[in-house]
């Protein structure tokens, strides 16, 4: 069709028209996936209304069956019934949902703005960066001690930032990127899952005494679910002009990890930024010394909010190629 036919036609083509273009490409998983990313920022989203605003309700229930009395064998067993008897719940509620909404559209354009959440994390990066840059250390420690579960409040101001910086890549990572991955993957039961997993290994998180062993079995199954996240996420961070600087940290780096999945996304975000993280730690007054990973340069008040945008342009990437690949495939 030549240039100006097309042209004609756009000028013709009415809101009803566009409006009905747009509900049709809506079918592309992706771009609902895309849509909902939008939502997400526009909306006035409270906690309380996403699933990590149910992370206190868990620690509850897990108090209820982790008793300190209670023998190894049934504290392993109570580990593991109650992540599955929860996600088990929740995925036959969302199956009576899609009984009863009948468009998978609408249904997800609902549910993933709430299962992707970025911006809490955007508000909480900023609670912390605002107190770092008034030079008021004490507020930032006791801010950031609010949502972290190691001791925040002997860090240095080099050591605030580098903690903001951990914390909100592998939150981003975890309860936003993971998300959009395990969607593309399963719909919107893989999305649900993930991010039910990833609230309750926090809310049962092995690094507190009383969950060494009840947290395990959450904590391992959130390590298998993020490894194909990660095998997504290694190929898109390499797509930049520090991808030299990342594939060199990377082979420096990969036989100091102690972790299989943060240790790879904090090396490859803090080579990207070219800012060091890992290093030593508290958790329970103990000193926890960690393999020092990223780049050569220490992080400061904007390292974070950088770290941010990143997996922010690496999700928006993500679904882009997801969308061309649909194209692709359908010609």
């Amino acid at each position: 069709m030549p240039v100006e036919q097309i042209i004609d036609a756009a000028k013709e083509a009415s809101i009803k028209d566009l409006f009905f273009a747009f509900v049709s490409i809506l079918e592309y998983p992706a771009v609902i996936l895309f849509t909902a990313m939008v939502v997400e920022l526009i909306l006035p989203t409270k906690k309380k209304w996403c699933l990590s605003g149910m992370a206190p309700l868990f620690s509850k229930a897990a108090a209820k069956v982790n008793r300190p009395e209670n023998a190894i064998s049934q504290t392993v067993f109570s580990g593991i019934f109650l992540p599955i008897a929860t996600v088990t719940s929740f995925v036959l509620t969302l199956e009576l949902l899609r009984f009863c909404v009948s468009s998978d559209v609408i249904l997800s354009l609902i549910l993933l703005p709430i299962l992707l959440e970025s911006k809490g994390t955007l508000y909480q990066m900023f609670s912390v960066k605002r107190e770092i840059d008034n030079k008021n250390r004490e507020s930032a420690r006791a801010v950031l001690q609010q949502f972290m579960k190691r001791d925040c409040m002997t860090l240095s101001d080099m050591g605030i930032c580098k903690a903001l910086c951990e914390y909100t890549a592998m939150r981003m990572f975890i309860n936003w990127f993971s998300i959009m991955v395990w969607y593309m993957i399963l719909d919107l039961e893989g999305a649900l899952v993930m991010q039910l997993v990833a609230v309750m290994n926090n809310s049962f998180n092995f690094k507190e005494k009383k969950n060494e062993v009840f947290g395990s079995f959450i904590y391992k199954l959130e390590q298998s679910l993020l490894f194909p996240v990660l095998i997504v996420f290694i190929p898109l961070m390499l797509c930049s002009f520090s991808a030299i600087r990342i594939l060199k940290h990377l082979k420096q780096h990969i036989t100091e990890y102690t972790s299989f999945i943060s240790s790879p996304v904090l090396d490859l975000l803090g080579s990207y930024a070219n800012i060091s993280l890992g290093g030593p730690r508290l958790y329970n007054g103990s000193k926890i010394r960690l393999t020092r990973i990223g780049g050569a340069n220490d992080p400061d008040s904007r390292s974070a909010l950088r770290l941010y945008n990143k997996i922010r342009f690496v999700g928006v990437m993500f679904v882009c190629l997801c969308v061309i690949q649909k194209i692709v495939f359908s010609l």
